[in-house]
């Protein structure tokens, strides 16, 4: 059998096709810093003076998230690809649905927050707690906000449970499969620290453990290949040994 014959047989057929560390770097890279960068997610008292202290980063945390949840929907598609799941509808509306209501729910009541209290540092203070008032329930309890947060919400955990259902029945790691549930459950209780920490933090786990088990047979097969004699060369049995002598 040629090289490219086992090689076609033992290597994924993936969409991506990505360079080791490239691969690697993708996975494990976006998760990784999304989970360490909501430990900074602004936590102000609930009135109108500190979340004017606050606004400034508020609106600025809020900026730098959308750019690293784009980063991390790549993560989770790529992983996907891995299991020939990148391209089902469960990944390609799931990633969607988060990466459009989630970040609209992100520039919503973050950016949009933030931009807001900062504005009203000049303002008279009854009109300062006027505006608080608003941008207060802005996250929970405006109806709109408060749905685009659970559609994007609800993207996330359909595509990372659907990734997490295939990777168990593709036969991968227990740990693989259950950090991937892990990180599509502790979404659903919010994005800021400690949740959203543990959420992006299980899906690098489970990138983790994905790469290190995968670079396992590529050196199991090395090792066969070192030890297979060289082509053409004929191997002696101990039958024709023993009837040549």
């Amino acid at each position: 059998m040629s090289n490219t014959q086992t090689r076609t047989e033992t290597e994924p057929d993936t969409i991506w096709h990505l360079s080791t560390r490239t691969r690697r770097v993708l996975l494990l890279a976006p998760p990784l810093a999304l989970a360490g960068f909501t430990v900074l997610h602004p936590q102000p008292d609930n009135n109108a003076q500190a979340l004017m202290d606050a606004s400034t980063w508020f609106m600025g945390f809020h900026m730098i998230q959308l750019a690293m949840v784009g980063l991390v929907a790549v993560s989770v598609v790529v992983l996907a690809d891995q299991f020939h799941r990148a391209s089902a509808w469960q990944t390609c509306f799931g990633m969607g649905l988060f990466l459009v209501y989630f970040s609209a729910y992100d520039t919503l009541a973050g950016i949009g927050t933030g931009l807001a209290m900062q504005s009203a540092r000049d303002l008279p203070t009854s009109q300062q707690e006027a505006l608080f008032d608003i941008v207060k329930d802005w996250p929970g309890l405006e109806p709109w906000v408060f749905w685009l947060s659970l559609v994007g919400t609800f993207g996330w955990v359909l595509a990372l449970g659907y990734l997490a259902v295939g990777a168990r029945a593709a036969g991968a790691p227990r740990a693989e499969w259950v950090f991937l549930g892990l990180a599509a459950f502790f979404l659903l209780l919010g994005h800021p620290a400690p949740f959203g920490t543990i959420a992006f933090g299980s899906l690098f786990v489970a990138a983790l453990v994905h790469e290190r088990q995968s670079s396992r047979p590529r050196v199991a097969r090395s090792l066969t290949d070192r030890d297979r004699p060289p082509p053409g060369e004929r191997v002696g049995h101990p039958e024709r040994r023993w009837s040549d002598g």
